[in-house]
Parts: structure tokens; sequence; C-alpha cells
């Protein structure tokens, strides 16, 4: 059988059949536009979405795996004993009972965008320039990838010499994609392993890098 978990930022789907686990986001769009460019188009609605989902599933997806641990023998769930799960990630676009609202705007070649996160209100502030590859100074990173990672409770990690107004604790990590690298971190998931170990009586997860 299979495992739901609801949460008011992504659901989780335990598939012991695949050995998988999926975290699942709905997007609620809005699609913006900055003067003097043209109105978005379906088709162009529709590639950017798609090329969203693929970069958050390409870049996270298939690279940790929960380890299931059973300590009684004589659960109903030991078969799970040392099975592995792969992690993997899928943005659903919806119209109605979203996770987050995603503010795509269009933007001018010069327009200087702030791309963010914010939680609270569970909105998505992104530009359409965000599903490439940013290079900005030191940073070689894309954006829809790192702002992802705020979706899923991960903090920032670059610190001020990168426009932080403090020095997180990982501050000098900076090959991290939550830093201004590429890198993911076990620790990203740690928010994803805490709700998963609540979903299977007696069934916990350890929770590792596949490198």
């Amino acid at each position: 059988m299979n495992y739901i978990k609801k949460t008011d930022a992504y659901d989780i789907y335990i598939e012991p059949s695949r050995k998988t686990i999926v975290i699942r986001q709905k997007w609620k769009y809005i699609w913006t536009v900055a003067s003097g460019l043209p109105n978005w188009s379906y088709l162009e609605k529709k590639a950017w979405h798609q090329k969203a989902d693929n970069v958050i599933w390409q870049q996270w997806g298939s690279h940790f795996v929960f380890c299931a641990l059973v300590h009684d023998e004589n659960n109903s769930n030991a078969s799970l004993h040392k099975k592995e799960f792969n992690l993997e990630f899928d943005i659903q676009w919806v119209t109605t009972d979203q996770h987050w609202t995603a503010n795509v705007k269009k933007i001018g070649t010069s327009e200087d965008f702030g791309s963010k996160v914010n939680p609270s209100d569970k909105k998505i502030y992104l530009a359409h320039t965000d599903v490439k590859r940013r290079i900005v100074s030191n940073i070689n990173q894309n954006t829809v990838k790192h702002e992802f990672g705020h979706t899923i409770a991960v903090n920032d990690e670059y610190g001020k010499l990168n426009g932080n107004y403090y020095d997180p604790i990982y501050v000098n990590d900076t090959k991290a994609l939550m830093n201004v690298g590429n890198d993911l971190r076990t620790r990203y998931i740690r928010d994803i392993r805490v709700k998963v170990n609540k979903m299977i009586p007696g069934v916990t997860f350890e929770a590792f890098l596949d490198k």
C-alpha cells in the first residue's frame, strides 16, 4: 500500500512497490509582464512550467536516498527493513488548492529582478529568465533550483558578502546550492525526513545523499 501525507507546503507519497518517495507541490501561477513586453501566450506558459518542473526534477530528484529501518521484526511493515527509497520531486500546475502561488514575471533585459520565496504567505516570485542558468559575479547557479529549496523549508546559506544581512552557519560552504554553489546537501531534506518518519508505524528512515 502507498502512504500519503498532505502538508501546507507539499504532499508526500511513499510508494513501497516502486521504492520511491515523491514530494509533490501544487503551484498556481500568476503571469505578469514588464511594461512594453507582450503578454504571456498559453504556449509560453506551458513551456515555462515544463522547464521549471524539469529543472527541479533533474537537479533535486534521484540524488537522495531514504533507507527504511524497522526495529521490531514482528512489525507488519518488517519487509521494508533496509529497503532504499529514491526521493523524487514533482511540480503540478493547478488553478485551485495550491500549495504555492508562483508569480512569474516576463522582464526586460535591463530589469533588476529579485527572485524570492515568502514562506509565510506561500508565495514565490520569479522572473521568466530564472529557468536558465544565472551567472552573476562569482555566482553560477540556476535560480529556480535555488529558490525551490526555500519551498521545502531550507534557508539561504550565503553571507553578507553576497547580499545577505548576516552570515549563516554554513556561509563558508560556498559550493552548496543554498549558498552560491550548485551542490546539494543532506541537511536540505531535514524537514522532509521529519515528516516522512511519522508516516509509517514502526518505520523510521535515514537519509543520505547518493553521490
